[in-house]
Order: C-alpha cells, then structure tokens, then sequence
C-alpha cells in the first residue's frame, strides 16, 4: 500500500532481567507471547518469558534499546 509502513509485528511484555530479576518491558518478534519458556528480546537479551502481573505492567520501564531499535526500523522502512 502506498504510503503505509510496513513492519514486522512485535509485541511488548514485562520480563525478569536474567542477571538482576528486575523487570522492563522488552519488545519481542511476533504479534503475541505463544507460551514459551524463554525468547530473544528485539535488543538481543534472552529472557525468561512468565504470565505478567498487573503490577509488573504498571512498574516495568520500557527497555530504551529495544524501543530506539524499532523506531529506527520503522523509519528505515520506505
């Protein structure tokens, strides 16, 4: 379509900093969390991947890297 970015589908989901279990919302590739145990954050860490509460929702930081990632993809995109 013309005029319409294409990109490919993420997702957003708290998850445990492997090294310190401190949450941030990562950007992961796909359009949902599919139940895996473990996945590749867009910035490149894996991570463990659990049910989020509301409250890791609420307090998780976004992850600066993965979003600065997708947006230069984003603007990349013709």
């Amino acid at each position: 379509m013309i005029g319409v970015r294409q990109t490919e589908p993420h997702y957003w989901m708290p998850t445990p900093n492997p090294e310190t279990g401190v949450f941030e919302r990562h950007a992961f590739r796909g359009r949902r969390w599919a139940g895996q145990s473990m996945d590749l954050t867009v910035c490149g860490t894996e991570v463990a991947m659990a049910e989020p509460s509301e409250m890791d929702w609420r307090t998780a930081p976004t992850c600066m890297s993965c979003n600065e990632i997708l947006k230069s993809r984003q603007a990349a995109t013709p």
